[in-house]
């Protein structure tokens, strides 16, 4: 009776491995497959964040700075 009861587990365990096993194969696919189609999608928002910092990098700083002298 135990020796049944361990060949099943055994059998379980296997299984559920190669499960686990072939799950994240198949999740990965997934994964890479939809990321090749939306990686054009992503092309134009790092365009413009990019010349976006550019512009806000390269604006002349215009504050006055005020300055005291004690004569």
């Amino acid at each position: 009776m135990d020796r049944t009861l361990s060949d099943i587990k055994r059998e379980f365990s296997t299984a559920s491995t190669a499960g686990y096993i072939l799950g994240f194969l198949g999740l990965s696919i997934i994964a890479v497959t939809q990321l090749t189609a939306l990686v054009p999608l992503l092309f134009a928002p790092t365009v413009c964040g990019t010349l976006g910092v550019l512009l806000y990098k390269s604006q002349i700083n215009n504050k006055q700075i005020n300055i005291v002298t004690n004569a």
